[in-house]
């Protein structure tokens, strides 16, 4: 199928997007996977803890609105960049939080890099030809992984 595929700068970019996708969504999902460490840290209800883990979903899905009308007018390589180093700033934070209410305020934060999927289907899409649209957002759907690297590895 690849081999139906445009030139080596549409790879690059497919290849690119993909990654910063599965990156996003694994900073995107961190909460969710240290949630057993914090909840017995923090000594958490359910609530909470629940709390905590939904605020960069919403937010994050929320955010897909006005960051994808961004990527269509900016452009996705420039609106990436600003998801990726606005979601980097949280995840260093997330290291000197201490109590309940940092880590609301970081999980708030955390949201943008949901927006990720927004930013690169309007990126990837724009490389291909209308017939290869399906193959190649499938392939950057691939990307979803990095939520199942966050929860198995963030722990460790």
């Amino acid at each position: 199928m690849m081999a139906t595929l445009a030139n080596d700068s549409s790879k690059k970019a497919l290849i690119l997007g993909t990654v910063a996708f599965s990156i996003s969504f694994a900073l995107w999902g961190l909460l969710s996977g240290l949630m057993p460490i914090l909840k017995a840290q923090l000594s958490l209800s359910s609530v909470q803890a629940s709390l905590l883990v939904a605020i960069p979903v919403v937010l994050g899905s929320l955010g897909r609105i006005p960051i994808g009308i961004a990527s269509d007018r900016f452009g996705g390589k420039k609106v990436f960049l600003f998801v990726m180093t606005a979601a980097i700033l949280p995840v260093i934070g997330l290291g000197f939080a201490r109590d309940y209410t940092s880590f609301l305020f970081l999980a708030a934060l955390l949201g943008v890099a949901g927006t990720s999927f927004a930013v690169g289907v309007t990126f990837v899409s724009r490389w291909y030809a209308n017939q290869n649209q399906g193959t190649i957002l499938g392939i950057y759907g691939v990307g979803n992984i990095g939520q199942s690297i966050a929860v198995f590895g963030a722990p460790a």
